[in-house]
Parts: C-alpha cells; structure tokens; sequence
C-alpha cells in the first residue's frame, strides 16, 4: 500500500530568519517564440489600458484601483517574458496606485518585490542601492500605514543594508552606518536602550536635541514603551545587523544594536537562550572596546538579574572573558577562549563573526581591526605605516644600503685621516678641518655638532 503524505504543518505568518523557506533558489523559466511576442502584446495592452484609467477629463476622474490592476497585469505578463526592468517599472506603477487606493498592504509588497529586482539587475552598483534603499523605504511606510510596524522596521532594515550590496570591502560607508542606526530606533527608541551613548549618527527622536542629557518624562517612556516593536522573531534583523557590524568593526554601532536586541528580549519578560547568548555578545563587545569595568558593571547589574541565565554557559564564558581582561591575565584570557577548555560548547553556538571577534580580545586597550579589502590600497598602507607594499620596501633597502656605503665612507675617510696624522703631525690642524669638511659633506656632521655643546639649563625650552 502506498502510504498517504502528511499534511504539510501550519506555517506562521512571521516565520523565523532562521528557518528560510526559500533556501534554495528556483530555476527561472521564460516565454519564448510566438508565445511570448503574444504576452508581450498583453502586458502593452493592460499598460494602455492602465494609463487610460489614470486620465482626468471634464466628465471623468484617475481611477488608481483600475489602474494598479492594470498595471500588475503588465507587470506579471513582462515578468513571464524575462523583461525585469519593465516588470520592475510596472511593479512600482501599480504600487503608487494601490497607495492612492489605500490597499497599502500590497503595494508594500510590491515594493518589495520591485526592490528584489532592482538588486538582480545589471544597472550601475549607485543606482541600485540607492533605488533599493528608496523603495524598500517606501515599503515600511506602507506597511506603517497598515499598523504593521514590525515589518515596517523589518523593510527599514533592509532599506539601510541596501547600501551595502554587493560590497566587497570590510569599510562600512557612512550612509549605511547612519540607515542601521536609524532602523535599530525603529525597533526600541534610544530611551529604552541600554547602550544609547554608543550611538555615533543622528539624534533620537524622543531626546530633545537642545538637552540631550536630560532624563526623559514619563510620558516619554510611555510612549517609547508602546512603540517598541513586540511582534515575533522582531529581534533577529537586529542580531543579524550587529553580526554585520562586527564583520565591519564598528564595534560602537554594534554595542548600539545589540542592546536594542536585548531590550525587545527583556520586554515579554520570558527568560530564553537567545536572550543569554545576546548578553554574551554584549559582554564581548564591550570587551573589544576596551572597558572591562563597564562589561562587568551590565554582566552584575543586568545580567545575573536574570536566573536562568546565571547556569548558563553563555555566562561562564562572559564571566571568564572580563575577568581575564579585567585582572589583565594573559593565561586566563587565553583558558576563556581555547577550545579545549570548559566554554568550547559556549563558543561554539556563537555567531562566527563574534566568534573570531573574541580570538583578538586584548588584556589592554580596545580590539585589533583588520581590514582587508580587493581594492589597491598601497598608498593607503604606505602611509599609515602597517603595511608597506613591495615598492617601499625596496625603496627602503636601497636607502639602508646607501645609509651603510655612506657610513662606510665616513670610516675610511677618517681611518685614512689618522694615519695621514701619524705620518704628518705638524699638520694636524689643517687636517682636522679637512676630516671636518669631508664629513659635512657626507652628511655626518651638522652645524650644530661644530658648536659647543655646553649650555645652561634655563636655555631649556620645555614646551
């Protein structure tokens, strides 16, 4: 007997980040042929049909209903066809149309689907990210006009990493810094975050810019507490960005994220594992700024608040890390972290970024940023003095070779001087400002050294 399939199981409607139901991607197929000359002329006709409905007479007024199903038609039928700029031109037509019509959910998911084409397209790398980011923008406004503000945040989100598509360097441009930092306050205002110093652009919305270190009211942390976004799974964009923060050594902005990731944990007041590994990361950032004092000040006050996560191996791991730092013990620091010792379970179940993030913890001042990029950054390097291309090297043993031949010089001139003296020595003063102008001229005597070298010490100038 063939055994009967199970029903698939009930998907929720916010699917976890982690559990990506499109991992693998389809294999797409276009028309070709008679076929798709036939719904080319289709996609023209609806696009006609949809400017006509759009028109304003004496006697007539636009219809942006008619129009962005018309327009969603053309898109659908261009799309069949492989034509993906005019999809994407008719997918954000019908948008604008459904936002005249007040259908804002599905013109944010057009926007959505228009920004996943502009990304696979072949336009130049600006355009794209800057039309990505604008109707990925457009996206949470529709969906905050429906009340969503979960996937508002979620859209702004992936509206500020649009400026890092298809970035190949470890530099994270000011723009993205700036569009990270402003999502992470559309998931937890900065009053509520336990790390809002540690932001670097912009200014909260619920600080007054003329009194930024005045406390908040309380009808302030009323309002930041109803719009802190409470939907599920709403911390994982945050986590995801401060793993990319990292990845980029912005350590400050990560700091930032992370404690917006935290405090939408804390909310619900339900103690998780995600919840401990989070204070782990915090732990361990605040490490690779420099400051054991302020990562063991949030690990007592803050964390061992939290029960269970006092039995936790997230907390071992914290706990050995600042404490190493902190008493500046080399062989502990490197006990914490070894995979051989007691935290291998802990470490492993962080994420790889932060995991090799704690392989470069120091016992003093703040983690080594490496940056590596594809590009040619030989003048760069030259002049920070880290990395001297080849060039420079070169450059550098030909004037040590010269800087030996010339010492070299300066020894046989005077060892050919001092027997000239012992042969002659009723010349010896005659010889000596000769041997004198010799070395000046090679460069081993200056004008200064000629001159007496004795002085007082009030001609000192200390500044």
């Amino acid at each position: 007997k063939k055994k009967t399939p199970k029903p698939a199981a009930n998907v929720p409607a916010l699917p976890s980040r982690g559990y990506d139901r499109a991992a693998k991607p389809k294999l797409k197929s276009f028309l070709s042929g008679a076929a798709k000359m036939a719904k080319l002329k289709e996609a023209e006709e609806n696009r006609d049909k949809g400017t006509k409905a759009m028109e304003r007479g004496v006697f007539k007024r636009p219809d942006p209903i008619a129009a962005g199903s018309f327009y969603l038609r053309a898109a659908d039928a261009y799309g069949l066809c492989g034509e993906s700029r005019l999809e994407r031109l008719h997918r954000v037509a019908a948008a604008d149309c459904q936002m005249g019509s007040g259908t804002y959910a599905s013109a944010a998911r057009e926007y959505m689907k228009a920004a996943k084409l502009s990304k696979e397209s072949d336009e130049a790398l600006d355009r794209k990210r800057k039309e990505g980011n604008k109707l990925l923008l457009d996206a949470a406004k529709a969906w905050t006009e429906t009340g969503e503000f979960g996937k508002a945040a979620s859209a702004a989100m992936e509206a500020a990493l649009a400026w890092l598509w298809e970035d190949e360097t470890t530099f994270m441009n000011r723009k993205a810094l700036t569009a990270i930092e402003e999502a992470v306050e559309r998931h937890v205002p900065d009053v509520l975050n336990e790390y809002k110093r540690f932001r670097q652009t912009g200014v909260s919305s619920y600080i007054d810019p003329a009194n930024p270190r005045e406390e908040p009211t309380p009808d302030t942390m009323m309002m930041a507490r109803e719009a802190i976004v409470k939907t599920p799974y709403a911390h994982e964009p945050l986590q995801d960005a401060t793993h990319l923060l990292v990845r980029y050594g912005e350590y400050e902005s990560a700091l930032y994220c992370c404690g917006a990731a935290s405090a939408i944990l804390e909310h619900d007041g339900v103690a998780t594992l995600t919840l401990g590994r989070n204070f782990c990361e915090e732990t361990i950032i605040t490490l690779a700024l420099g400051d054991p004092i302020l990562a063991e000040e949030h690990f007592v006050n803050r964390h061992l608040q939290n029960t269970s996560y006092l039995t936790s191996r997230e907390c071992k791991l914290a706990e050995d890390l600042y404490k190493a730092v902190k008493l500046r013990n080399e062989d502990d620091l490197q006990a914490a972290r070894s995979p051989n010792h007691g935290n291998q379970a802990a470490l492993a179940n962080l994420n790889s970024h932060v995991r090799s993030l704690v392989q470069t913890l120091r016992l003093t001042g703040a983690a080594k940023k490496t940056h590596v990029t594809k590009i040619d950054t030989s003048s760069i390097l030259a002049d920070s003095g880290d990395i001297v291309p080849n060039e420079d090297k070169k450059s550098k043993k030909k004037s040590k070779s010269k800087k030996k031949k010339g010492d070299n010089k300066k020894n046989d001139l005077l060892a050919n001087r001092k027997g000239e003296k012992e042969e002659d020595p009723e010349t010896d003063e005659t010889k000596l400002e000769e041997v004198v102008q010799d070395l000046k001229d090679l460069g081993g005597l200056t004008n200064e050294e000629e001159e007496d070298s004795d002085f007082d010490d009030d001609e000192i100038d200390l500044r």
